[in-house]
């Protein structure tokens, strides 16, 4: 990233209130549209593109093996049961570290290779997230177990660790285990993916020893208008399009008929809710929001604003209302 994009991990967003967590995630345009036409957005099972996370998978299209669909009916599951919602069985996805920063570098650096995409700026209420690791859910992917906890807190490359790997070895494989309670270890080990204590730092969270902090990923039930801190569209090259200073972006929506939303670079700026609030102003944009909405897309435009800056000064003449007037002088 360049060095003005960096100031969207910085403090320059509101402060977060206390139980919320600053998450990013890219979705496409027609879900932001829908999200924007009714106040919230829940998704389905039954309404998400089976294999939305991967392109030209062949395990896709073979019944006989596992691929990324598998996965996310487990962690859906899991995630019903932990935020106890028996009807959920789809959630949206975010990035979801402590530390925000890493959050917006990973969102900042997906999806740009696909059309009509947004980046999302959202404060999530704690409660209403399900965190996970990023790098060892794809064991779930995989199929395979997740290492132990303890293995996992340290570099297992070194002679005097190297021990912890061959234990959970003998543990996973052991010769008299039946295929069913091999089965169940492996299970039971998935839940190693949401243990927080390794996220902050990250060192030796995953098999490939990195030394960075970890990716954290969350799902949520799902979102609403009142979560939304900032909404970064693309350029016509496919670049994120951060705004400028003075630059003002003006989202409309027909949530209530007609809603209006601006952004400027530090993310959320006002909200007018409804026609009686919006009508008098921006009634005329009515028909091009709703036919947008209609197309899965949202009805926005960009402004430069510039402070008037007077060159004259007011001056009041007479000596009462009758020969009063007013001066204006440079």
């Amino acid at each position: 990233m360049g060095n003005d994009d960096g100031r969207y991990m910085s403090n320059d967003y509101p402060p977060l209130e206390e139980g919320f967590l600053r998450c990013a995630t890219v979705q496409s345009e027609a879900m932001l549209a829908k999200l924007l036409s009714e106040g919230i957005f829940t998704p389905k099972r039954a309404e998400i593109k089976p294999y939305s996370m991967t392109t030209e998978c062949s395990a896709c299209e073979d019944e006989n093996q596992r691929c990324w669909s598998e996965a996310h009916d487990w962690m859906h599951k899991q995630c019903s049961e932990k935020l106890g919602i028996p009807e959920m069985d789809a959630g949206l996805w975010l990035y979801a570290h402590d530390e925000f920063e890493h959050n917006f570098k990973e969102a900042y650096n997906f999806g740009l290779e696909k059309e009509n995409m947004v980046l999302l700026v959202v404060d999530i209420p704690k409660e209403r997230l399900i965190r996970s690791d990023w790098i060892l859910f794809h064991r779930v992917v995989e199929d395979a177990p997740i290492r132990s906890s303890e293995s996992l807190l340290v570099d297992c490359d070194l002679p005097e660790n190297q021990y912890l790997i061959e234990k959970w070895d003998d543990w996973h494989n052991n010769t008299e285990l039946s295929e069913q309670e091999r089965e169940k270890r492996k299970e039971q080990s998935w839940q190693i993916c949401f243990e927080e204590n390794r996220w902050p730092d990250g060192v030796y969270d995953d098999a490939m020893g990195n030394s960075d902090a970890s990716i954290v990923q969350a799902v949520t039930p799902f979102i609403t208008i009142d979560d939304i801190v900032d909404i970064i569209f693309k350029t016509d090259s496919g670049m994120w399009d951060f705004l400028m200073k003075g630059e003002i972006l003006t989202v409309y929506s027909n949530f209530k008929e007609l809603s209006v939303f601006a952004f400027s670079r530090y993310g959320f700026n006002s909200r007018r809710i409804g026609r009686k609030s919006t009508g008098a102003i921006y009634g005329h944009q009515i028909g091009k929001t709703k036919r947008l909405a209609r197309l899965g897309r949202v009805h926005r435009k960009k402004y430069l604003y510039k402070k008037r800056k007077s060159k004259y000064v007011k001056v009041r003449s007479g000596d009462n209302s009758k020969t009063a007037f007013l001066e204006l002088r440079e």
